[in-house]
């Protein structure tokens, strides 16, 4: 229950903000979660619609920007990687009044989220459990070791630097958002 969406609900620009910061109940101190999460260029939604349709470009949606926080809690810069024209693949970096344009590679590199540090167990009565505990976003993202093969580097704001919020435009809104 509640890990199903209808096709007519979906917006035409997806925001999804990434948990990044966590409350420890114990100590009362709040701290940044640096975790590597993957996100894909192109995001399909298509396995968590209600209804389906074959060939629907309605639950494609394609990455448009990326909000980076480069710190730890209670201190440090956003900035932001942004793809202007959804339909090519130019990217920029716009991090206060300085505006560069990267490489995709660098964007990843960037959102990554640190190195792992251990692993989380979130099991609480089997796999079923855990399945059902991630559900919509364990279908859309994946969270912990980097497989990249990239040996660990760190992008534009280094070690502390990771993506803080996501933005995807709708594919078959792209016509109506950009006055085509």
């Amino acid at each position: 229950k509640g890990s199903s969406l209808k096709r007519e609900g979906l917006p035409s620009l997806l925001q999804l903000h990434l948990k990044r910061f966590k409350y420890d109940w114990e100590t009362g101190e709040t701290s940044k979660i640096n975790d590597c999460v993957k996100f894909p260029l192109q995001l399909s939604l298509s396995e968590i619609i209600s209804e389906e349709e074959e060939g629907d470009d309605d639950t494609i949606y394609d990455l448009q920007s990326i909000v980076i926080h480069r710190g730890e809690y209670g201190s440090g810069h956003y900035y932001s990687y942004v793809r202007p024209d959804i339909r090519s693949d130019d990217w920029y970096r716009f991090d206060d009044s300085q505006v560069t344009q990267v490489d995709y590679r660098e964007v990843v590199a960037d959102a990554y989220g640190g190195r792992y540090r251990r692993k989380r167990s979130r099991s609480v009565d089997g796999n079923n459990a855990r399945k059902k505990q991630r559900g919509l976003f364990s279908r859309i993202f994946s969270f912990g070791r980097s497989s990249s093969g990239s040996g660990g580097g760190f992008g534009y704001g280094g070690r502390t630097s990771s993506a803080y919020m996501l933005q995807y435009v709708r594919r078959s809104d792209i016509p109506t958002l950009y006055l085509e």
